[in-house]
């Protein structure tokens, strides 16, 4: 937390909210221009408004399409943060702690991750709740695993980390708000953007957002976060691949 004689951030807590929405924006910009082409290119030029609509409500549920979207407007989105962070004359790998990591380090927190996932599963298994049925359809829909493991494991981990474990954490944390806020606004928003999951999923997702802020601080280098991230995805895709 600052006091009164720190010097101001670079980067101020009203530049990267700001920003932060900014990347968001685009994001979702990207997404839905790349989605109107991919129906366009199934229905042709001449379809009407609601076939376009219905055609890209369905085109969300297919694997291959959601995997091209995820790569290229997450890759141009990460890009685009880090250009962010340069135009403001800062160092992306000092803003963003793209910083090497402690093997030992990496090691605790998979430890971490692996105990998390254990007992979530417990814990869903006791509640039973009724999960939405999203990763179910995709899986259904997947005839490249390989391009949808780049997409799910590798693209969109960069990306979310780098924004809200990355940008917005940084940004908030040097701030007058501090590193609590910046770990429970960070998780909240991230959670907060995957709508299509169910209310026992979003708490999940939530707490899961906390763990990776906290071996973000313990590491002191995001790229920890994102291979925990990275590694949390792909499970999640090898238990749909067991027991689908």
């Amino acid at each position: 937390m600052q006091t009164p004689d720190s010097p101001q951030p670079a980067i101020t807590l009203f530049q990267t909210l700001s920003l932060g929405l900014l990347v968001l924006v685009v994001y979702i910009f990207l997404q839905s221009s790349l989605l109107q082409h991919f129906a366009r290119a199934q229905l042709g030029n001449a379809a009407d408004a609601k076939a376009m609509t219905d055609t890209m409500k369905s085109l969300v549920y297919d694997a291959r399409v959601l995997s091209y979207l995820e790569i290229i407007s997450g890759t141009l989105t990460t890009l685009f943060i880090v250009l962010l962070v340069h135009l403001r004359n800062v160092s992306p790998v000092e803003h963003l702690k793209l910083y090497r990591f402690q093997k030992r380090d990496l090691l605790s927190w998979l430890a971490v991750l692996a105990a998390f996932t254990i007992l979530l599963a417990l814990v869903s298994s006791v509640l039973s709740p009724e999960s939405s049925d999203f990763m179910q359809r995709i899986w259904d829909s997947t005839d490249n695993i390989i391009l949808l493991i780049i997409a799910i494991v590798i693209v969109a981990p960069i990306f979310e980390e780098t924004l809200f474990r990355g940008f917005l954490f940084t940004g908030i944390q040097q701030s007058h708000l501090g590193t609590g806020v910046a770990i429970g606004f960070t998780s909240a928003t991230w959670a907060i953007i995957h709508t299509q999951y169910g209310a026992f999923d979003l708490i999940s997702i939530f707490i899961l957002g906390i763990v990776l802020s906290a071996s973000r601080i313990a590491s002191g280098s995001l790229l920890v976060p994102i291979i925990l991230h990275g590694t949390f995805n792909f499970f999640a895709i090898l238990e749909m691949a067991m027991f689908s």
